[in-house]
């Protein structure tokens, strides 16, 4: 598991380095199947949208849980105690959809 700096912008955007290209938080790495969570101080908290499309909430359609988790996820990324994204891409292959086919 590597552990890959948050770098936030004066717009308020913020982006990680992914195989040496930086890309942002917000719509690449919250879709990311490498995503395992965001450290927030020592505590790392997992990826919401990831929780959401596994379906580990019941009850609601699965479009609301994804909406609700990806909510989450921005949220906990503009804390300003969030550093750091989980990324188990030790291989190093770069960004890989959660709805990819197995």
């Amino acid at each position: 598991m590597k552990t890959l700096p948050l770098n936030r912008k004066p717009n308020g955007k913020a982006t990680v380095l992914c195989q040496d290209k930086e890309v942002s938080v917000h719509s690449s790495c919250v879709f990311c199947a490498h995503c395992a969570g965001i450290r927030v101080n020592r505590r790392v908290t997992p990826n919401p949208y990831a929780q959401a499309f596994r379906g580990s909430k019941g009850g609601l359609p699965l479009d609301q849980q994804l909406m609700e988790g990806m909510m989450l996820f921005n949220t906990v990324i503009e804390d300003a105690n969030a550093t750091d994204i989980e990324c188990s891409d030790d291989a190093g292959c770069g960004f890989v959809t959660l709805t990819r086919r197995r």
